[in-house]
């Protein structure tokens, strides 16, 4: 089973990376073209904007859907012979529900 965790967390040191060079070089570019105040104005917009994305990717405030892959993870771990789970998401309290069934096909 593949180790999800690990995986995200990959992905999440990779688009940080990416967003520190790609900062890193708009910022030596506006030195380089510091007469140009158009561009400066830009390139502080495209910052600001990397900045946006940096923040979205250290937190991840949608879903927490790594801490149920991890239950998944230890269910599985503990019977390698379950099918499925079965997991309800609540954000109030009432009995008026939605229903969502979702067949996952592993790659081959």
């Amino acid at each position: 089973m593949k180790d999800y965790n690990a995986l995200n967390n990959k992905f999440v040191q990779n688009g940080l990376v990416i967003i520190q060079s790609l900062s890193t070089e708009i910022s030596r570019f506006k030195i380089d073209r510091i007469t140009d105040k158009f561009l400066l104005k830009f390139l502080d917009y495209v910052l600001s904007e990397l900045d946006k994305v940096k923040i979205a990717i250290e937190n991840n405030p949608r879903f927490i859907w790594v801490q149920i892959q991890e239950e998944i993870d230890r269910l599985y771990a503990l019977d390698k012979s379950i099918t499925g789970i079965t997991v309800q998401l609540d954000w109030k309290q009432g009995g008026n529900r939605a229903f969502y069934k979702l067949e996952i096909h592993r790659g081959k």
